[in-house]
């Protein structure tokens, strides 16, 4: 388990040796992470290489100490943190201070609720724009957990294939319930649907550039 500044480091490292197949130096990298001195530097080091990482070699005194990425590290340092600065009000204008205090590496940074297993899905279609949930956005979902009503779940109905609806217990069947008039409930037996996970997250992904 790495912390945002270790991840940081080795994404560096990891750049540094693609583009020119060296590793900066102690000082360098304090200037790269904005760090006042090498010791914090040196301390990260130490984390990466207790944690297979990295291998470091000590040439001596005037020597500088020698970095190699283990295969391991070269795995995990072409996850690049970028970096998160905090919240940005979308009324009236403020400052932001423009200084990382957290970074997102990885999918479960920036959705702190994920757990191993869960797995992630495109919305394909609109009947469950009510429930904000419009084309294109990315969902996580979370298999084998008992849903509620007010649960959106993926679906597999038997014959028809998969959809994204709410789950309404009717006896023998099931209503699946749209969250869009034009999209009609359906009722279906039991016996033909498996949930195969609940919603547990939504992005959506505007590119502008």
């Amino acid at each position: 388990m790495l912390y945002p500044r270790q991840k940081e480091l080795l994404g560096i490292i990891h750049d540094a040796l693609r583009r020119t197949g060296e590793v900066p130096n102690g000082l360098e990298l304090a200037g790269r992470m904005g760090l006042k001195g090498v010791s914090a530097v040196y301390a990260h080091l130490r984390k990466l290489e207790a944690a297979g990482f990295v291998r470091l070699t000590s040439g001596g005194r005037g020597v500088p100490l020698q970095i190699e990425l283990t295969a391991e590290g070269e795995r995990h340092g072409r996850a690049r943190p970028w970096p998160r600065l905090g919240t940005i009000p979308a009324g009236p204008i403020t400052d932001v201070q423009a200084q990382a205090d957290d970074f997102v590496a990885t999918l479960p940074d920036l959705v702190p609720v994920m757990r191993r297993g869960d797995y992630l899905l495109v919305v394909d279609g609109e009947s469950m724009t009510g429930a904000g949930l419009l084309p294109g956005m990315t969902l996580v979902m979370r298999p084998d957990v008992d849903p509620t009503e007010a649960d959106v779940c993926s679906v597999y109905v038997e014959g028809e294939g998969n959809t994204l609806k709410h789950v309404v217990e009717d006896g023998s069947h099931v209503r699946l319930v749209a969250r869009n008039p034009e999209y009609p409930d359906q009722r279906v037996p039991k016996s033909a649907v498996c949930i195969q996970g609940v919603l547990v997250a939504a992005l959506a992904i505007e590119t502008f550039r």
